[in-house]
């Protein structure tokens, strides 16, 4: 069976490394700080609609020996911010086949798959690697304490779609995406290979660009407004910058996939930028979700001022240590009023 060499011990690279564990996949998941000396030390608690488990989890350090393997398939896990630094510390180690001969390295001979949001995910691996698969993954999971994963998802665990996104060799990366699409299936997760994968990307942004309004203090009411009108702006300037998103309904491929169990403690509401923030971490996806438009927009000469304003708002508040309920969405909603007049 294909060995998963999972980089990015968070809730998604934990789950797909348990669920794939559970299938009889060897595993190796790479992970650093607090979580690996977690992880080495005594076993992770899973949450799901099955139930709690305490899981031993194979756990290295980035700089370990992998022993990569021709047939290895290697996802990246880790947030888009991490990208540059993990590519060329994995891009160059020798790869052997099963008599231990090497036959190549990493860059050239194992596929990727890069799992992260917003566009840069795809573009920066490649400069180090051959193949790079692209997907899109909607997993109702949270990660806000060390050693402790919550997976919601039931009947499923998740839904994600999946495709190519550059390769040298066509033949070679068609074979990977096969065997990625169904160990994930045989893992229970509802997936779909899609020939555009940057489509769905360009959509899980403009769903994504929200997220960071989860953290700040205000009315529901105000949230929802703020929240669309972001996701507006955000699939405005994509358009116009060339790009041709799909529609935001297309990644749920089943009514069930947003269904989760409320026995595994999973809080709706609560998305990546949420468990950042929660975690106070010194680093997280908004400048490659609210800043991927601010980007664009000011590549493209076309005016972003929600997107932009609530990068800037986050990220002094990273700057300053993280936490919720911060203020700014009295600021937003003024933008947003000044905009509709």
């Amino acid at each position: 069976m294909t060995r998963y060499v999972i980089v990015g011990a968070g809730a998604v690279g934990v789950s797909l490394a348990v669920e794939l564990g559970d299938r009889g996949h060897d595993v190796l998941l790479v992970a650093r700080g607090a979580t690996l000396k977690y992880l080495a030390a005594q076993p992770l608690s899973y949450h799901s609609h099955a139930g709690h488990r305490e899981i031993r989890l194979p756990a290295v350090a980035l700089d370990a020996d992998l022993g990569l393997r021709t047939g290895d398939i290697v996802v990246l896990a880790v947030k888009s911010q991490d990208l540059p630094t993990v590519a060329p510390a994995l891009a160059w180690r020798d790869v052997t086949d099963e008599q231990g001969t090497v036959r190549g390295i990493a860059a050239n001979l194992v596929p990727v798959v890069t799992v992260q949001n917003g566009l840069d995910a795809e573009r920066t691996t490649a400069r180090w690697f051959d193949t790079v698969l692209g997907a899109v993954f909607l997993i109702s999971a949270q990660h806000t304490r060390t050693g402790e994963v919550r997976v919601g998802g039931h009947p499923y665990v998740g839904g994600a779609l999946a495709g190519i996104a550059s390769t040298l060799t066509p033949e070679f990366a068609e074979q990977a995406l096969k065997t990625f699409t169904t160990d994930l299936h045989d893992a229970n997760f509802l997936i779909k290979q899609v020939t555009d994968i940057h489509s769905y990307k360009a959509a899980k942004i403009v769903h994504s660009v929200r997220n960071g309004v989860e953290v700040l203090a205000g009315d529901r009411k105000t949230k929802d407004a703020v929240g669309q009108a972001l996701s507006a702006e955000a699939r405005f300037v994509l358009t116009a910058a060339g790009f041709d998103p799909a529609d935001t309904a297309a990644l749920i491929l089943d009514p069930a996939q947003g269904h989760f169990s409320e026995r595994s403690g999973v809080t709706a509401g609560r998305q990546s930028t949420w468990q950042s923030f929660a975690r106070g971490t010194p680093t997280n996806e908004v400048d490659y979700l609210n800043g991927e438009i601010s980007l664009l927009a000011r590549l493209h000469g076309i005016p972003a001022p929600l997107n932009t304003r609530l990068q800037q708002l986050l990220g002094r508040a990273t700057h300053a240590g993280g936490g919720l309920d911060l203020p700014g969405i009295d600021t937003l909603a003024e933008l947003l009023a000044v905009e509709q007049d």
